[in-house]
């Protein structure tokens, strides 16, 4: 038993010694001015970061100061441009001679004037000065493409025959070679 206490104790002496060293542990030489000085670069980057978000908002409001100017320069310009103005027109029945009692009726002729009624209308949509036919879809002339076509196959019949042939078939290729890609998709998306 002996051993197991002297053990005891050299296990407690050395814990006794190990928390006395912590207990009085001094600061390192020179911490104290690092921390100061990260505090210090700390509040620098602040004014920085501040001066950066000023900066920031300083030029959007040069920008809106902007739009805003010229938006009113446009806003300018358009009412600045002349109207044509027309006045109330008014309507003057008038007689060139003065007024004569007219025995017959026994009253005497006067001048009036009458303002003119406005009226509010729509714009009028010009209508087609074009004569009206009688068969609709109504037959136009050709275009430079079809009279050229025209002008084509009156001058080379057996060759329009040919490329009217020619074309047809190829037509029949492309149809049939979309129908069998179609049916080639159509059978892996089966097989998925």
């Amino acid at each position: 038993m002996e051993t197991n206490d002297n053990n005891k104790d050299r296990l407690d002496g050395w814990l006794d010694g190990a928390l006395q060293r912590y207990g009085s542990a001094e600061p390192r030489t020179g911490l104290e001015r690092r921390i100061l000085a990260n505090l210090e670069s700390a509040d620098k980057r602040a004014t920085v970061g501040r001066r950066w978000w000023c900066a920031l908002a300083t030029a959007a409001v040069m920008v809106c100061i902007a739009v805003v100017v010229w938006m009113g320069r446009n806003v300018n310009r358009v009412a600045n441009k002349p109207v044509a103005k027309v006045a109330p027109a008014t309507r003057v029945v008038a007689t060139t001679k003065p007024p004569e009692p007219n025995p017959a009726l026994g009253k005497v002729a006067t001048t009036t004037t009458h303002p003119a009624r406005r009226r509010e209308s729509r714009p009028r949509i010009p209508t087609a000065k074009e004569p009206r036919l009688e068969q609709f879809p109504s037959a136009r002339p050709l275009s430079e493409q079809e009279q050229m076509l025209s002008h084509y196959v009156r001058d080379f019949p057996q060759q329009a025959v040919l490329v009217a042939q020619a074309q047809a078939e190829r037509q029949k290729e492309l149809a049939k070679l979309v129908a069998d890609e179609s049916s080639e998709i159509g059978s892996d998306q089966q097989e998925r």
